[in-house]
């Protein structure tokens, strides 16, 4: 199975704009293909509309404009599904089979407008599609002629963390407000023993961690993503040490988290997680908890200084600012315009 996600950026177009040159007549690097002799040619290419009410078929002619249109494929035979993001809502496209197994499941893009292209061989023990944020509302059958289910290898799914029983001992929302996705708090120090519990407040969320920055030892973990308002997902933590987690749906839209158990240790000391920042453990352990407002807050004055006036508070006798750099604006704009003037007599004499 291979999948292409295409997402119109302004960094890819810029991207485009500086290699346009070097791919010349070798055309966009738009699709994806297998290497000679490894995959059959596609059968059929399905094309669809992605929105959080349904998938809307766009063609063949036989789905066209019908909601979650039912796939008919034939086992065997190589199959290519492209689809539009249409509402710049979270949205992925995943195969399962009867006993919700995952058989081809792409990441999930949130941008309107981004399209992503999947490319599969049928099997028998295709059984339905769906979006993995809306389950419900984006979801379709898929039926399979020929071949048996017997054949088929489930993909191999994680067992599942128990949710432990009682109260939970702290709280974590998991919350969309307008274009911002958050934790709130992003940051909580726990005693080990303690139990975490992420709620939704709005929107679909998960809380899965970063194998990779867990303490040694310590289970990492997945709630899936859910989507009904005051749906939860309870952890307890046993472990010392720093672990930083993520919400999958809105990972790269830095929806991001940290929880220090006892003190803080582990892969994820002394750095930032790959996609955004989190308040520093010592802050959190000063606090107990740092809440999403306090922390972006504190980011934006951060990034955002107060300009100073120059010590002597007026020009230097050379006519430049009192910062002492020996270039005022009046340079500045005196530099621009002698490179200017320069460039024009070069084109005048055809240079």
């Amino acid at each position: 199975m291979t999948y292409l996600e295409e997402r119109p950026t302004r960094r890819t177009v810029l991207a485009g704009i500086g290699i346009g040159i070097g791919i010349g007549a070798t055309g966009l690097a738009g699709t994806a293909t297998a290497p000679a002799g490894a995959q059959s040619e596609v059968e059929t290419e399905f094309r669809f509309g992605g929105s959080r009410a349904f998938w809307r078929g766009q063609s063949p002619d036989a789905i066209e404009g019908v909601d979650n249109p039912t796939l008919e494929l034939e086992a065997g035979k190589r199959y290519r599904v492209v689809w539009e993001n249409l509402d710049g809502e979270a949205h992925n496209w995943v195969i399962e089979d009867a006993d919700g197994n995952n058989i081809v499941r792409t990441e999930i893009i949130s941008e309107e407008g981004a399209t992503q292209t999947v490319e599969f061989e049928a099997t028998a023990a295709m059984a339905s599609y769906y979006c993995e944020v809306h389950p419900s509302s984006m979801r379709g059958d898929v039926s399979v002629s020929g071949g048996t289910s017997d054949t088929s290898t489930p993909t191999e799914t994680p067992a599942e963390t128990p949710t432990p029983a009682g109260e939970a001992d702290h709280t974590v929302s998991m919350v969309t407000e307008g274009e911002e996705y958050y934790f709130d708090p992003i940051g909580i120090a726990v005693e080990p023993g303690d139990t975490v519990e992420w709620v939704i407040e709005s929107g679909s969320h998960s809380s899965t961690s970063y194998d990779d920055r867990i303490p040694e030892g310590a289970e990492a973990w997945d709630s899936g993503v859910l989507s009904e308002e005051g749906a939860t997902f309870r952890r307890a933590f046993e472990a010392e040490g720093t672990y930083d987690y993520f919400c999958t749906p809105h990972k790269t839209l830095e929806m991001i988290g940290r929880v220090v158990v006892g003190e803080p240790g582990g892969p994820a000391e002394g750095s930032m997680p790959p996609d955004g920042d989190v308040p520093a453990s010592d802050a959190i352990l000063e606090e107990g908890s740092v809440s999403y407002d306090s922390f972006s807050g504190a980011a934006t004055e951060t990034a955002s200084p107060t300009p100073t006036e120059p010590e002597d508070g007026g020009d230097g006798d050379d006519g430049s600012s009192g910062d002492g750099s020996g270039f005022g604006i009046v340079g500045t704009l005196v530099g621009l315009g002698s490179a200017g003037a320069y460039l024009l007599r070069r084109s005048d004499r055809g240079e």
